[in-house]
């Protein structure tokens, strides 16, 4: 817990190390020697069936370390090198997984994230993942996660991972951190805009589309109230000290890393979909 309230007030401190962690050999990429080549074949033949079926890419990237960057940018980057997922469909799924920082991510394509959830990913970390994880069962874990995001990807969701709702104070905070994590992005986004009023109009997006499912009538007016005034203010005062500061960047979190070229899949990229855990 105190990991993660401390990760909240270090975000904007953050600088990123991304680097690409070696060439890519298959769906399979394990360059920590945990899994056997019995365990790496059998993954192999899997997602490769998959693919020639679907057209869908998954792979799976076994790193030692992350080398200081976070486990939501390093996944971005190495999806964008590897291109996973075809071109044009973005239909691609990346699952990351950190060894000496333990920790681990699922990176979901444009054009997959109406199949394959965020919260879907995060149910997949905390169900499958992490207990296996924690037991050391890493193929146990990688294999059954595979099976369940085929699962997802072909809108069969009847799998009782999916089923599971029993958060615990760590995994509240965790969802505390990545809302933190998605203001300090935004922050880097409106910052650079000229017009300041833009966050008004995102804000009112945000009550509409809470509207649109809880109830327009109560909440979602009273959310729409609520969030124009505030996102005015926060793009307002986040512009001027962008101005003040002259930030030349594109953004806190995405200002670019100076990744390599495409790998060995068919051209997809990520717009940060996904979830991310630890074990």
């Amino acid at each position: 817990m105190k990991k993660v309230i401390w990760l909240i007030f270090l975000l904007p401190t953050i600088v990123f190390a991304y680097e690409n962690p070696g060439k890519l050999v298959g769906f399979v990429n394990d360059f920590t020697g945990t899994l056997s080549r019995e365990q790496v074949l059998a993954l192999e033949n899997k997602l490769q069936n998959f693919s020639n079926k679907s057209s869908n890419e998954i792979a799976i990237a076994i790193i030692p370390n992350l080398g200081g960057d976070t486990i939501e940018n390093f996944a971005v980057e190495l999806f964008k090198d590897w291109g996973i997922g075809k071109i044009k469909k973005d239909n691609g799924v990346l699952v990351l997984v950190s060894k000496e920082d333990r920790q681990m991510r699922i990176e979901v394509g444009y054009g997959l994230e109406g199949a394959l959830t965020d919260a879907q990913s995060f149910l997949i970390i905390d169900n499958i993942l992490k207990p296996a994880f924690r037991a050391g069962d890493f193929y146990g874990g990688l294999n059954e996660a595979a099976d369940t995001i085929i699962s997802a990807t072909k809108g069969e969701y009847s799998s009782e991972v999916f089923s599971k709702k029993n958060y615990s104070e760590d995994q509240i905070l965790e969802f505390i951190f990545y809302i933190a994590f998605a203001l300090m992005w935004l922050s880097g986004v409106l910052g650079h805009t000229k017009s300041w009023w833009l966050g008004g109009v995102l804000g009112g997006f945000v009550g509409l589309g809470i509207g649109l499912v809880y109830g327009f009538m109560f909440i979602g007016l009273a959310s729409i109230i609520a969030l124009i005034p505030l996102g005015l203010a926060f793009d307002y005062f986040n512009s001027r000290a962008y101005a003040r500061h002259g930030n030349g960047r594109g953004g806190l979190f995405w200002g670019g890393s100076g990744s390599g070229g495409r790998g060995g899949f068919g051209g997809g990229s990520s717009g940060g979909g996904g979830s991310s855990g630890d074990w």
